[in-house]
């Protein structure tokens, strides 16, 4: 009986011997059991490695930062046509339709005499002037100009006025810098004046910059120029000196110019004011202006803001 159990009891010992060895040869690591069952600790022994996760890098999860303001180019929130005009003035491409923004005073004369829809076309003709010409892409400073580059004033004129205006035009063109030259036009021209020999950028005055190679309009590549066109009621009387009578329109008006502060690396802006005073008189369809007095105010210098 005792050689009948003693028999049996080593078969057991085999049996779990080969078992173990058959453990070990399946553990590579020596390790004996099933590793998805061992908790996972973030703690480690020195000399041992870690079982954590690894956390990502510092490079793998920061955003990428803005760029630095910079003379480069003027910021993307200025892109055009006009921003920060009157939700009332709308535009179609390029193009801004001013008249539903546009506002008369005074005009019961000029209506009896035109009648209402045509007096406020005529105030829309000036208002149209002055954002439309006036402050134009021209306004950058540039190196030299041409005949050409004035003929976009010349469809607003009436045929008198287109007359009168041509030797302005080649006063401005034989002596650019000049300033009576200049606002003879009835143009924002901005000269850059004070930009040093070989500035990276022209000058806009107290320490400001225009955008851009200086005298180019590169710093304004797919930006808009001006913004933040404002202007007055439109002022509305009728002038009989003349053997037709002819509507005065008269307004205040300003709007900015994107520029750059380059001591505190700021996008700015600078704003120029204007006091109009215009003549217009219907040939064909339409209001042509056959004069004006137009006076510039002081510019004003601030942080670059929509309005």
């Amino acid at each position: 009986m005792r050689s009948k159990w003693s028999t049996i009891l080593a078969g057991v010992i085999s049996c779990v011997v080969l078992a173990s060895v058959a453990l070990v040869l399946a553990s590579p690591d020596g390790s004996v059991g099933d590793d998805r069952a061992r908790p996972t600790s973030t703690a480690t022994t020195e000399g041992e490695p870690s079982t954590a996760t690894p956390s990502p890098s510092p490079s793998s999860t920061a955003t990428t930062a803005a760029p630095e303001p910079s003379g480069r180019l003027a910021p993307a929130s200025v892109r055009g046509p006009w921003p920060g005009r009157p939700d009332a003035a709308t535009a179609d491409g390029s193009k801004v339709d001013w008249c539903p923004a546009v506002r008369t005073t005074g005009a019961a004369e000029a209506q009896r005499e035109f009648g209402k829809a045509r007096v406020l076309r005529a105030a829309c003709a000036a208002v149209s002037f002055i954002f439309d010409r006036r402050y134009s892409r021209l306004s950058l400073p540039r190196s030299s100009y041409a005949a050409k580059d004035l003929d976009f004033v010349l469809p607003a004129l009436t045929e008198s006025a287109v007359r009168g205006y041509r030797p302005r035009i080649n006063t401005f063109l034989a002596n650019p810098d000049s300033v009576d030259a200049r606002e003879d036009l009835g143009l924002v021209l901005f000269r850059g004046e004070g930009t040093a020999k070989g500035a990276k950028h022209a000058s806009a005055g107290r320490g400001r910059v225009f955008y851009g190679t200086a005298f180019t309009t590169k710093g304004y590549r797919h930006r808009d120029e001006w913004i933040n066109p404002k202007w007055s009621r439109v002022r509305i009387s009728v002038d009989r000196s003349k053997a037709e009578p002819r509507i005065v329109a008269r307004l205040e008006a300003s709007a900015s110019a994107p520029v750059f502060n380059t001591s505190i690396r700021r996008h700015d802006m600078v704003t120029v004011p204007t006091s109009a005073t215009f003549f217009l008189r219907r040939e064909g369809r339409g209001w042509r202006i056959g004069g004006w007095d137009i006076t510039s105010g002081s510019y004003a210098y601030r942080r670059l803001a929509l309005k």
